[in-house]
């Protein structure tokens, strides 16, 4: 699989790289998304005093390379369809997190390429939860999307919680009073048993999203925690235990994982480093800033600094595959893989979001960006503009445009405000 790794990196200079002839057959690809998991509670980020206890997460971290400046949306549905896509939201239309009651928020067009259209001769199937889906559209499903099956939920859990719950099976659903997070691992667990290899499974856990409730004891060590800050974590362990056993029912010598976040942790459980209005739904780094590990055979040992978007999986996915690459944003990581000490390809991270509800999209007041190249960030939105330097003030508690700018500075503002023309 190394082999193989490294005869694609000799072809990723061609946006269309063919599938390689070395003999080596293509890994299966395993996507694990985490719901509202920023860096603040993933093991060896360093960025809190407690992270929660995540043993699964740490052995596999050990295995592979963990990517520490990583930017997705600051809600679920922009970055899942970013995900699938590899474009940023502002192309693909979904702008905000999809409410299921809605009809009039965009949802994920099936013309778009996502990603199990561009993995030649992969089956694919979507585990869990899907959320790019909207009221009026109920044709946008993962069966239309290029998946040949979905097993899960069409959006959050709901108010009745992880054992009181709607999965679909392909468009139809029943109701369901298995714990979800467990549910999703025995779903993923057999379809893996039962789809022809090379195959592409996107497993979206709920966890640890709300509603925050105490999961089944067997499956973390928090006991029966009163406080939804102490639930989280027991949400998380239990996933990360369930994850332990999705693993241990693929081959890992044959088996690309992905673990990534899909946005910062909420607001109600998040106790620092930052404050909560800088959490999850802001385009601060506590609201876009998450883990991403990837492991498996040819993926080296160790830590990349490289700057990767949550749209650089789609091409970095394709290319493992031997596919056909097209989407405009995406940019490929796999030289990381080979070598985790290798720079970045990505100059900028960016990632935008709406509030406007006059349906103007990236053009109404409500819609915000920010844009960083690493260390410093630019953040513009309906107030004005901020720019911080992420290297002193990860918490972005000093924002330096409300004082004279030094020299740096006024340079990396310039830079930064013609660079966030090229995205829009």
């Amino acid at each position: 699989m190394r082999a193989l790794l490294l005869l694609l990196l000799g072809a990723s200079a061609a946006l269309a790289s063919p599938a390689p002839t070395s003999g080596d057959p293509p890994p299966n690809l395993l996507v694990i998304t985490l719901d509202d998991v920023g860096i603040d509670r993933f093991p060896s980020y360093g960025v809190h005093p407690t992270p929660v206890r995540m043993p699964v997460m740490e052995q596999l971290i050990a295995q592979g390379v963990t990517f520490d400046r990583v930017w997705a949306m600051p809600s679920c549905s922009p970055t899942r369809a970013s995900l699938l896509t590899g474009r940023f939201p502002h192309r693909h239309g979904v702008l905000n997190q999809i409410g299921p009651g809605d009809p009039n928020e965009p949802d994920l067009d099936p013309s778009e390429p996502v990603l199990a259209r561009k993995l030649p001769g992969y089956r694919s199937a979507v585990i869990g939860k899907w959320h790019l889906r909207s009221a009026a559209r109920p044709t946008t499903h993962p069966l239309q999307c290029g998946f040949g099956l979905h097993l899960g939920s069409m959006y959050n859990v709901g108010a009745s919680g992880y054992f009181d719950w709607r999965r679909f099976v392909n468009g139809t659903w029943h109701q369901e009073f298995r714990y979800a997070t467990t549910v999703t691992t025995t779903d993923a667990v057999r379809v893996t048993r039962q789809l022809p290899e090379p195959w592409f499974l996107y497993v979206n856990y709920n966890a640890a999203h709300s509603p925050f409730h105490v999961p089944p004891q067997d499956l973390h060590t928090y006991g029966q925690p009163a406080d939804d800050l102490t639930r989280y974590r027991a949400m998380l362990e239990a996933m990360d235990t369930e994850i332990g056993r999705l693993l241990a029912s693929v081959d890992l010598e044959e088996t690309l994982v992905v673990v990534v976040g899909d946005n910062g942790t909420p607001q109600p459980v998040t106790d620092g480093p930052w404050p909560p209005h800088h959490a999850k739904g802001s385009l601060y780094e506590g609201g876009v800033r998450v883990p991403l590990v990837v492991a498996g055979p040819g993926v080296a040992q160790g830590r990349s600094e490289a700057l990767i978007s949550i749209v650089d999986l789609h091409r970095t996915l394709i290319e493992v595959a031997g596919g056909t690459f097209q989407s405009e944003d995406s940019i490929s990581f796999l030289s990381q893989l080979v070598d985790p000490q290798t720079p970045g390809a990505r100059q900028w991270l960016f990632a935008e979001k709406n509030n406007d509800s006059t349906g103007q999209g990236q053009t109404g007041p409500g819609h915000e960006r920010a844009i960083s190249d690493g260390r410093w960030k630019l953040l513009r939105n309906n107030f004005g503009d901020e720019l911080y330097d992420l290297s002193v003030d990860l918490v972005e508690g000093n924002n330096l445009l409300g004082a004279p700018l030094s020299g740096e500075a006024q340079a990396a503002y310039d830079s930064l405000q013609l660079a966030l023309q090229g995205f829009l």
